[in-house]
């Protein structure tokens, strides 16, 4: 096997994960399990040797067992090595903090070495891309239905994972989508927006004491779920549970590569270890002990051990990582959302081949259905007196869980027909500050602990009513009303270069939001989308 090497200080810059680390709450110390090999022989001396020299060595759990046994047969002579067992997320939050980084470090996959997630350059040579492989699967038993991809499976509300702030596993599953997305010729920003739904049900779950250790023991017999794990945890599962099917989509599974690399300035030795691990993992004695703990041999990726998948997506890149598991993180709390549409006459202006309101209306369809049940949704139009003399706004439906039952339908059901109204509605001025106070002050009574309360105010014009309140006492007012425990925001999108963005800008810096530019109507699902991970 070729040895590679290559230094990651001119890749990704700037610490953009040291914030999502440091969420992690890890404790620094908490998962290092410091097993000295060779602490039994004799002094230094008595065996030739000057000095005595101790090399760190962080290996994830899952190989431990297996670069045990190869340190046992290649450690060089005077050399004792420590085995670190912190998880790549300990050791990446200690490293953007200022530790140094393991003399040599095996990690899950590459993106846990790069700039991004340590802080900045760390001086790392990788020694070779892989040392191993197990690829990620969707797991379940005899129930669990088989989904064309990974992001219709992840949109489903069916997939469990492991939480992607400190698992790799559960970090490669949330981008999955995106992994694909090129092979199924889907849009990027489609696949960015799989991750809404995924990480909303997940909340849900979460908070009714689900999906906290997931593992291959959720899927049960009856049960319909998929659990994403590894090939390796397969081979261990089935030992108890022999009905576990492999339910991967065929496009391919994502992988765990297990890199290597040598710190520059590594304790004496670090490097002729980590060249001679490389050689042994790629012997043929240990490929056999990467097999016998359920790994596949870098050497030999299609082996199958547990699993049929043999194509691998590609990892992105790592700032594409980080980014979607940050989204995850703010999106896995809960959505409860008062949209408030502008219903003046000039949404019925022209724009790409229908009017303002018409696209509206087809991407409020769309969006609802990343939603998951236990969003609360309302929704409200206004322009002036649309809700009679002297009020702006008018209700089409109060605040309510999707799956919220009223009169034989859903809160969804009701939401799409209403969207679908909404092209016969407009009409008269627009009536937007009177609108945005009336709209935060019912969101402040509707306000749920637990979920992330927003009032997203859409408007393509600036506020026309005469007899309304001022911007200045409006925003005045918001500041007033604005309760630290219990936060709402104003997210404002303005349609178009027509809209008042300044006047949003304002009304949402008020209350701890903030405001978006779709500049066409058609921009307005992705700009809802941003504006919902932006919380």
């Amino acid at each position: 096997m070729d040895v590679h090497s290559e230094t990651l200080d001119g890749r990704i810059r700037g610490p953009v994960m040291l914030v999502l680390l440091l969420l992690l709450g890890v404790a620094l110390g908490g998962g290092a399990a410091y097993l000295l090999i060779n602490e039994a022989d004799p002094e230094p001396a008595a065996r030739g040797c000057e000095q005595q020299r101790t090399v760190q060595l962080a290996v994830p759990l899952s190989m431990l067992g297996v670069v045990t046994r190869a340190v046992e047969e290649i450690v060089p002579a005077c050399t004792r090595v420590a085995p670190d067992t912190r998880t790549a997320s300990q050791i990446a939050l200690a490293v953007s903090t200022g530790a140094r980084p393991p003399d040599v470090w095996i990690a899950e996959s590459r993106f846990w070495m790069t700039p991004t997630y340590l802080g900045g350059p760390a001086a790392l040579r990788v020694v070779t891309p892989s040392v191993a492989r197990t690829p990620l699967l969707l797991v379940g038993g005899p129930a669990a239905p088989r989904f064309a991809s990974w992001g219709a499976a992840e949109v489903s509300g069916l997939v469990s994972v492991p939480d992607p702030l400190s698992s790799t596993v559960g970090s490669l599953a949330v981008v999955a989508p995106q992994a694909e997305a090129a092979e199924l010729g889907r849009d990027k920003a489609l696949a960015r927006q799989m991750v809404v739904p995924f990480a909303q049900a997940y909340g849900e779950r979460v908070s009714r004491g689900l999906d906290a250790d997931v593992g291959m023991f959720w899927a049960r017999r009856s049960s319909r779920r998929l659990v994403v794990g590894t090939e390796q945890e397969l081979v261990e599962a089935r030992i108890n549970a022999p009905y576990l099917r492999d339910l991967t989509p065929s496009i391919g599974a994502p992988v765990l590569d297990f890199p290597m690399a040598v710190r520059q300035g590594a304790a004496p030795g670090s490097g002729a270890l980590a060249r001679d691990l490389v050689r042994y993992l790629a012997s043929e004695e240990g490929a056999d002990a990467l097999r016998e703990a359920g790994l596949r041999p870098a050497a030999a990726p299609d082996d199958t051990l547990g699993a049929s998948v043999s194509a691998f997506l590609p990892t992105p890149p790592a700032r594409t990582v980080a980014a979607t598991v940050q989204s995850w993180r703010t999106l896995s709390v809960p959505s409860a959302i008062l949209a408030v549409v502008d219903a003046s006459g000039s949404m019925d202006f022209d724009a790409s081949g229908g009017t303002r309101m018409g696209l509206l209306a087809d991407a409020a369809g769309i969006g609802l259905s990343f939603l998951p049940d236990h969003a609360r949704v309302g929704l409200w139009i206004f322009s002036i007196d649309k809700g009679g003399p002297g009020q702006d706004w008018r209700v089409l439906e109060p605040m309510r869980r999707l799956d919220d039952l009223r009169f034989g339908r859903t809160q969804r059901f009701a939401l799409r027909a209403r969207a679908q109204e909404l092209p016969a509605l407009t009409g008269g001025g627009t009536g937007l500050y009177d609108t945005a106070l009336a709209a935060y002050q019912q969101a402040l009574r509707d306000y749920r602990p637990h979920y992330s309360n927003a009032v997203v105010l859409m408007t393509d014009g600036e506020n026309e009513d005469p007899g309304s309140i001022a911007l200045e006492e409006l925003v005045r007012r918001l500041g007033e009303l604005r309760d630290p425990d219990r936060p709402v925001r104003i997210v404002g999108i303005a349609i178009s270069e027509d809209a008042d963005l300044g006047a949003l800008e304002q009304m949402a810096d008020a209350t701890g939001g903030a405001a978006y530019l779709a500049a066409q109507p058609g921009d307005i699902l992705g700009v809802f989308a941003q504006a919902v991970l932006s919380r």
